[in-house]
């Protein structure tokens, strides 16, 4: 009898060895759409300019304070885009190209700018400014997908089937993203690199 009480004394003596962190997995994991770094807030540091790409829905804000029609240089060989200021654009006559930029964002929450060409003075367009511009028009309403079809000559336009939630918009107003999409990259005076290149001063 008095073996059985030292070895239960004993056992109780035993020290409990912690609990991972990771025994409960549940408890770890992230819920879709919550915030990972929690009570901050991003500084935007960069806004692409770009056309949509083929497998992502996208969104164009509805407020016209959102779009701006201007022109733009397009660098096909860095694939950037360069803004022209108005001054500029009888300087680099035939280079450039009128495009309205509109505010948008994907399913990621990417904001970005969609360059959509317009018809020039004469009023001349084609089915791809056309069609691209429909979807523009589609997508201040609803989720909407563009596809290039060679064979057609014009984008498709795929509306989402699903009830997909509205987008997050960001605070910026549009004069704040056209300064971060084109830092460093605004072509304002003849003394710009862009300019000396496509005179042969360089």
């Amino acid at each position: 009898m008095n073996e059985l009480k030292t070895e239960v004394a004993s056992n109780s003596d035993v020290p409990i060895k912690p609990q991972s962190i990771f025994s409960d997995l549940d408890k770890l994991r992230l819920s879709v759409g919550s915030t990972v770094f929690g009570g901050t807030t991003e500084i935007l540091s960069k806004v692409p300019v770009r056309k949509p790409q083929k497998q992502e829905f996208v969104r164009v804000h509805p407020d016209q304070r959102m779009m701006l029609a201007t022109a733009i240089y397009e660098d096909k060989q860095e694939r950037e885009f360069y803004f022209v200021s108005p001054n500029m654009m009888s300087a680099m006559l035939g280079e450039t190209t009128p495009v309205i930029l509109v505010t948008a964002i994907n399913r990621q929450k990417v904001s970005f700018l969609w360059p959509i060409k317009i018809a020039n003075d004469n009023g001349n367009g084609n089915a791809w400014q056309d069609s691209a511009q429909q979807g523009c028009e589609a997508a201040k309403k609803t989720w909407v997908r563009l596809s290039a079809d060679m064979s057609l000559g014009a984008y498709r336009i795929w509306a989402a089937q699903g009830e997909l939630s509205e987008p997050e918009w960001r605070p910026e107003p549009l004069n704040e993203l056209l300064e971060i999409a084109f830092r460093g990259r605004v072509i304002e005076n003849d003394d710009h690199p862009v300019v000396k290149r496509l005179r042969g001063l360089v």
